[in-house]
């Protein structure tokens, strides 16, 4: 379920002098530019600042993802009903060749209803880089270190959009990739209003295929989703009729 829309920004490096911003660094280290994602709406997580890193990430083919999912644990609508993995190929490349990516998937079941987690692996691409084409027209590049060090993130253009979800996990602020893989999966940068940002898939359901407006009004329905019908016009019910004299 979608909720308030955040800004997501880059920043870039600032000059000798310049106070640092009072808040915490998205990954372990920025990428080329010193550009790096950081929450500044209202309600959305603390500042992130940057580091005065300027090495250029790798770099990688447009993202084409494909996976491939266990038969033997998936319903009709390709749904797992139980734990288990999958493999992402087409996504991270090492040496200009595809890595496949370890999906890791966690259900839970509550009264019945089955939630999933999608959690990729990292150390199955450590020393790749993926370059995914996202909701907002713009791209985000990944970048797994080889050592266990934590990913490394970089957005295309100054201002990105990120939207507050409900996971199994509890709340997050996501930024969403372009289209769905089977299950009808979504490829995301999720949890930035964390210091941790994770790449991860989110079930697609109920996410439009592009971000909501951030001029649209609360309770206006996102793009691409069903706008609720009109309510009918009030009527003003007439007095008893007068009688002729």
């Amino acid at each position: 379920m979608l909720a308030t829309m955040c800004k997501v920004t880059r920043i870039l490096k600032q000059s000798a002098g310049q106070s640092a911003l009072r808040s915490r660094v998205l990954g372990s280290r920025v990428l080329g530019g010193g550009v790096l994602l950081a929450v500044l709406a209202s309600g959305c997580g603390e500042r992130l600042r940057h580091t005065d890193t300027a090495a250029a990430p790798p770099e990688a083919p447009v993202a084409k993802v494909n996976v491939t999912l266990d038969a033997a644990k998936i319903d009709a609508d390709h749904k797992y009903k139980s734990n288990g993995q999958f493999a992402a190929s087409g996504l991270f490349y090492k040496d200009n060749e595809s890595v496949d990516a370890t999906v890791l998937v966690n259900v839970t079941d509550a009264g019945g209803k089955l939630s999933r987690t999608y959690d990729f692996d990292y150390a199955s691409v450590a020393g790749s880089t993926a370059k995914v084409e996202m909701w907002d027209g713009g791209f985000l590049t990944v970048v797994v270190p080889n050592g266990g060090a934590d990913p490394q993130f970089q957005t295309s253009t100054p201002n990105v959009k990120a939207v507050g979800v409900t996971l199994p996990s509890g709340e997050s602020t996501c930024y969403f990739g372009k289209g769905t893989v089977d299950g009808d999966l979504r490829l995301a940068l999720c949890s930035l209003e964390t210091p941790k940002p994770a790449l991860r898939f989110v079930d697609g359901a109920g996410i439009p295929a592009t971000p909501p407006s951030a001029d649209a009004p609360a309770g206006a329905p996102a793009a691409g989703a069903d706008a609720a019908p009109a309510a009918p016009e009030p009527t003003i019910p007439e007095g008893p009729a007068k009688k002729k004299p």
